[in-house]
């Protein structure tokens, strides 16, 4: 068992992995880093072990570190703040996966229209179009 700074060594390593490994498979929540503590026996005390000033600190700096990426919104900090994870993350999942499907039907449909006027200017003008064209565009107007 860890005590004192050296306890706050292994708390900041285990945060670390915790970091490492991603929300999906290890949120950072005190229970979950206590609960990775004692099973590999560095604590055996309570959860109030990790309640000091600087651990929470430390705690709090990880978890923000973790989120970062998710793009939550002030509403969703806070419903993750208030141990609501799942509501705000499975609110942000429905919301992010709404916004793109929308920008997928539209760039689908931007894509097809550029080509139908990429179409159109070859077959009605003598411009070299495909010297304007980024090369995957070139692609697909040869595969349409």
């Amino acid at each position: 068992m860890h005590r004192g700074k050296k306890l706050d060594d292994a708390i900041e390593k285990e945060l670390m992995l915790m970091l490492k490994e991603g929300f999906e498979h290890s949120p950072i929540t005190p229970k979950n880093l206590h609960d990775r503590l004692k099973h590999r026996n560095l604590v055996k005390g309570g959860l109030s072990t990790l309640s000091t000033a600087n651990r929470k600190k430390l705690i709090a700096l990880y978890t923000e570190e973790q989120l970062k990426p998710l793009s939550l919104n002030t509403k969703e900090k806070q419903l993750f703040a208030n141990r609501k994870t799942r509501k705000a993350l499975m609110a942000k999942s429905a919301q992010l996966r709404a916004t793109i499907d929308s920008l997928e039907d539209k760039l689908r449909l931007n894509t097809q229209t550029l080509i139908n006027i990429i179409q159109e200017v070859k077959v009605k003008t003598p411009v070299k179009i495909e010297h304007l064209l980024a090369p995957h565009l070139i692609d697909l107007t040869h595969s349409e």
